[in-house]
């Protein structure tokens, strides 16, 4: 009988080991799968994330030009023709004549 139960244990870790060893394969494909649903999940989540992004922006410029307030653009390209045109006045007032007041009175 100790034969049969010797013979019987060598039978069931040979099974075990198989057993084991398919799991570990099986685990090693699901890790893999796993890595691959993370990777595109992060591609697809970063792709939609910019999408977001823009359509906020876009959005953002409807309102703000809805409202009427100016852009930075705006208010630096204004601010330029205001420095050109002052320049261009100081140029005038210094080109003009002094005149003295008339001695009407």
């Amino acid at each position: 009988m100790s034969g049969f139960v010797k013979e019987q244990m060598a039978e069931a870790q040979k099974r075990f080991a198989a057993l084991q060893s398919e799991a570990e394969k099986a685990l090693k494909v699901w890790v893999a799968r796993g890595q691959e649903l993370q990777a595109t999940t992060a591609k697809k989540a970063s792709r939609v994330g910019n999408e977001v992004l823009k359509k906020a922006e876009s959005f953002q410029s409807r309102v703000i030009q809805a409202a009427g307030v100016a852009t930075q653009g705006q208010i630096r390209a204004l601010n330029r023709e205001l420095k050109a045109l002052s320049k261009k006045l100081d140029a005038l007032i210094e080109k003009k004549p002094v005149t003295k007041p008339d001695a009407r009175a």
